[in-house]
């Protein structure tokens, strides 16, 4: 029963990452800057990142540089919300207390003007398969959407997010098995971080953040 559970959050993620297997600082203004595959991989959190989590999937990042590979991410014909998409990178964490999960992907673009152009039609296709009640990612990056939902049996409760910073787009897939388990802040703690390492990379610095730094 509880591998069902973890399978509703972990397929966005693991399977992502699978594809890939298988193929903000100090007083300076941010920036939007294109990242390359080592720097995706700098933003994704560790467990160093993420206290009171363990890693379920280790983080991976790779080049989006096929039609299957792109197939993953934008399953609209014709791969539309991909273009000028470069890298992709996607890790999965389970809380300590194995009640909950977050799974987070990003794409990486080769300049702002792709990431907004991908967007919404990204968010449109994700919107479709999600739930309809809308959810609260507080003030993460420059565009921002959730929905909550239910994702699985025994009750289980998810909400999906996804942001925009600078150049990525930013996929949160979180899940828990009571709905007041996302009641609690963790969601929004986890989207600012995963932002705000996003950020810091664009500004050029290696990515520092940890929900310490952004808990509310």
């Amino acid at each position: 029963m509880r591998r069902q559970w973890q399978w509703y959050v972990r397929a966005a993620g693991t399977g992502l990452g699978a594809v890939l297997l298988a193929g903000c600082g100090g007083e300076q203004a941010d920036t939007a800057a294109p990242l390359d595959q080592a720097q995706v991989r700098s933003v994704l959190p560790d467990a160093k990142a993420m206290p009171g989590w363990k890693t379920a999937e280790k983080p991976s990042a790779g080049a989006l540089d096929t039609e299957f590979k792109k197939s993953s991410v934008c399953p609209n014909e014709g791969n539309k919300g991909c273009e000028g998409s470069r890298f992709l990178g996607s890790v999965t964490f389970e809380r300590a207390d194995s009640d909950a999960l977050a799974g987070l992907w990003m794409v990486a673009y080769e300049d702002e003007q792709a990431a907004e152009a991908a967007y919404d039609v990204l968010w449109k296709d994700t919107a479709r398969k999600t739930g309809k009640e809308k959810a609260d990612l507080g003030s993460a990056g420059e565009e921002r959407d959730a929905l909550r939902g239910a994702v699985g049996p025994q009750g289980t409760k998810g909400i999906t997010g996804q942001i925009r910073v600078g150049t990525t787009i930013l996929r949160l897939d979180a899940s828990a098995r009571h709905e007041d388990q996302l009641d609690k802040g963790f969601v929004k703690d986890i989207a600012a971080l995963f932002a705000h390492r996003a950020q810091q990379a664009q500004n050029g610095e290696t990515p520092s953040a940890t929900l310490g730094d952004v808990q509310s």
